[in-house]
């Protein structure tokens, strides 16, 4: 069913419709060269049949007028006139003969197959987005020629809207149309009608045909008119006075809110829902003024629309090509970078390496300097002389094997073994020549002289006072106590101790001589703590033979602290390390922390013991200084660039072994590359203000065509406004001063008072 309600009829003219529908089985006359075909509707006013030219046998629709009022007449005639003028118009139904003097009167029209825009909507309830607006479009041009020549249609509605066979609209009756001098009222369709033309007493306007004309494009979209009520429809039909109808009708568009469905719509933009809004709107002054404005701000839509691209790449295109350009200047910066920090780096670490190899080198010197001092002193005759004797002789090694347990050298019970071993001539003589010994050479960095026999106990023990640098008088509390335990009597990796919980240390070894391990050549001792200055020592051991027998052993401890003569600043500086297996693997021996903990009178090698090098981590060229981890290290924190190399000295036939000693270099990673940084952010600044640069031009050259777009938009409204003007000319030109053709006969009556829409047959809305 259709929604489209006109306004309630008469009883008469009721009745006179019915007797039109009734006695439409036959041709109300005939209509010379015309073959009356078949009865296509009845409306107040007439029937409309299907014709055919006999001739051209083109299909026509002939409408008949069965009322014979002069007001009947006078419309007749005024729609004629109207078709007559808009005879050239492909957007209208053309007339294309009149039957004035037949009974009744007739004229003959276009057919259009299609059949209107209501039948369509009743077929397919809403039309796509393009249909819609292609009809639109169409119709308000439709409209603009109407109004050109000065005619208002005032009762656009979907079923007034013809469609051709290209679907393309026409309009259609014009029964309710008005010139625009005349200053009679003319009702339309409900919800196709603007509220301000609901009004016997209105004049005709642009605006109503701007109101239906958006009402129909809302209608093609959501299936229903704006503001559409079925419940508004029911009770205009049950008022009986058309004033109140036209009241109520008015009441009910001005309060109800604007429509909005059609904003729910897939592809309506916000620009083309506006335009919909400002058609419908309930207000007329915050309507369009006239349908060449609908087609101008289509027209600007459209240009928007197809401009957008131009606008979107007129600003991306820039902004893509500098991003781009960005993009590339980012991984050629970063490449560049990269490079040169890979480059000063490589000559960093060829650098650090040699100078690793140079601090290794002098320190293997040391170390050979050390073991040649064993050497010289076991070719010594004298002295080789004097240690065989006293090794051999069996009264003392009898006490030897009697206090040679190292878990008995606090035991009170056998001090007087000791006092004995001690007391022997022979051991204090040596003592003596051992004394004498290392005040004619005094070895730098010796802090003592240590003779065992084969048992492990220490015979000779020549010391320096830590405070004074010199020989202690008094004989050293570590004679006569053994130390078969320690590594540079073993050779091993680590002092032979076994952690028991109760007696939380004890040494394990052989209680057999022959049975314990003893070094077999040149060895150097695993690093340990001075009981007596409590820093690193290390020592360097020599086995003492006698012929092919191995009867004791020899050794010289040194202190850490200046095998690694390397001082470049906190930039660059050189650490000395373990790297052997054991339980002091890790562990760092020199370092510049040293340096300042002894500066401040702090402990240097306890608090450094848990922070122990990593070797798979210092093995790779970017290193964190654990030690940095000090309160006195924070100055050596941050990525280091490292380089290592090993200590080796010369075995008994002059080849280098590697003593499980390393010398890192390290130096300042943020220092060595703080150059190509700083050449990368002059880059990354000159970069910026290149891009800023292109940046401006590039919004300004998008300003500048936003600007153009503008103007255009602008001379498009004015050369609107102008032919709006020339077509306005051209009607008034027309209604002053053209005649009718003579084939349409003069109405020149004046209307009584009581021609009301209501009694004249216009009132269909």
């Amino acid at each position: 069913m259709s929604h489209e309600k006109t306004q309630q009829q008469t009883p008469h003219q009721l009745e006179e419709a019915r007797a039109i529908s009734r006695s439409s089985t036959a041709p109300p006359c005939e209509v010379p060269g015309y073959s009356l075909l078949r009865h296509l509707g009845s409306g107040a006013f007439g029937e409309v049949w299907l014709a055919m030219h006999e001739i051209t046998r083109r299909r026509v629709a002939i409408k008949f007028y069965n009322r014979r009022s002069l007001s009947d007449v006078r419309g007749l005639a005024k729609e004629v006139e109207k078709l007559v003028a808009l005879s050239a118009d492909r957007y209208v139904v053309q007339l294309l003969d009149v039957g004035w003097e037949a009974d009744p009167p007739y004229y003959v029209m276009d057919f259009i197959e299609h059949g209107s825009l209501e039948d369509l909507l009743k077929a397919e309830g809403k039309l796509p987005l393009a249909d819609a607006l292609e009809i639109f479009e169409e119709t308000a041009r439709g409209l603009m020629h109407l109004h050109g020549k000065g005619i208002f249609h005032c009762d656009l509605k979907p079923g007034n809207i013809l469609l051709d066979q290209d679907r393309h609209p026409r309009l259609a009756d014009f029964g309710q149309s008005r010139l625009s001098n005349e200053a009679l009222p003319s009702l339309g369709t409900l919800f196709y009608m603007a509220p301000e033309q609901a009004d016997l007493s209105a004049l005709p306007d642009a605006k109503w045909d701007v109101y239906a004309l958006g009402a129909v494009f809302y209608s093609m979209l959501t299936g229903r008119p704006p503001h559409y009520d079925q419940t508004i429809t029911t009770e205009l039909e049950s008022s009986g006075d058309i004033h109140q109808r036209l009241e109520k009708y008015r009441k009910s568009i001005l309060r109800s809110p604007p429509p909005d469905k059609h904003r729910t719509i897939p592809g309506v933009d916000r620009q083309l829902a506006d335009i919909i809004d400002r058609c419908v709107a309930a207000n007329p002054k915050r309507r369009f003024d006239s349908v060449q404005s609908i087609l101008l701000a289509v027209r600007q839509r459209q240009d928007t629309i197809q401009r957008r691209p131009l606008l979107i790449l007129g600003l991306v295109g820039p902004l893509l090509l500098l991003s781009v350009l960005m993009v590339f200047g980012w991984q050629a910066y970063r490449r560049a970078v990269l490079d040169s920090d890979i480059a000063i780096t490589q000559k960093a670490v060829e650098a650090n390496r040699f100078a690793a190899r140079l601090a290794a080198r002098t320190a293997a010197e040391q170390l050979d300097g050390y073991f040649r001092e064993l050497t010289e002193l076991g070719r010594n005759k004298e002295f080789s002389r004097a240690i065989v004797e006293l090794l051999r002789d069996e009264k003392f090694s009898n006490l030897g094997k009697q206090i040679g347990d190292p878990n008995r050298n606090n035991d009170p019970s056998i001090k007087y073994l000791r006092d004995m071993f001690l007391a022997d001539p022979a051991r204090r003589a040596l003592h003596e020549w051992l004394t004498k010994h290392h005040e004619e050479r005094r070895p730098q960095h010796v802090v003592s002289w240590l003779i065992y026999d084969r048992m492990g106990n220490q015979v000779v023990g020549v010391f320096l006072d830590p405070d004074s640098g010199e020989l202690e008088k008094k004989p050293s509390p570590t004679v006569g106590k053994n130390y078969s335990f320690r590594t540079y009597f073993t050779g091993l990796n680590d002092d032979l101790v076994d952690d028991d919980p109760e007696a939380q240390r004890r040494f394990v070894v052989s209680p057999d001589p022959s049975q314990r391990k003893i070094i077999q050549g040149k060895s150097l001792s695993s690093v340990f703590l001075s009981e007596q200055s409590d820093t690193w020592k290390i020592a360097f051991a020599q086995p003492i033979y006698d012929g092919d027998e191995i009867i004791g052993v020899m050794a010289v401890s040194v202190q850490m602290g200046e095998f690694v003569n390397f001082d470049a600043g906190k930039n660059q500086y050189a650490m000395l390390y373990d790297s052997r297996p054991g339980s002091k693997k890790g562990v760092i021996l020199e370092h510049p922390v040293f340096g300042i903990l002894q500066q401040r009178g702090e402990v240097q090698p306890k608090d450094s013991i848990a922070m122990r090098v990593q070797l798979e981590k210092i093995s790779q060229p970017i290193f964190e200084d654990p030690l940095s981890q000090l309160a006195a290290g924070e100055e050596f924190g941050g990525e280091r660039l490292v380089a290592t190399a090993p200590i080796t000295f010369n075995n008994e036939e002059s080849v280098p072994v590697d003593s499980g000693l390393n010398v890192a270099v390290l130096e300042d990673y943020r220092e060595i590359i703080r150059p190509s940084h700083e050449l990368g952010n002059r880059l990354v600044r000159m970069a910026i203000t290149a891009g800023s640069v292109l940046l401006l031009v590039a919004v300004g050259m998008w300003g500048l065509v936003a600007r153009m777009f503008k103007l255009s938009r602008k001379r498009l409204a004015r050369a609107v406004s102008r032919a709006n003007d020339s077509d306005s000319l051209s009607a008034r030109s027309y209604h002053d001063g053209t005649t009718l053709p003579r084939t349409v006969p003069q109405v020149t009556q004046t209307p009584k008072e009581n021609d009301t829409p209501e009694n004249t047959g216009e009132t269909n809305l």
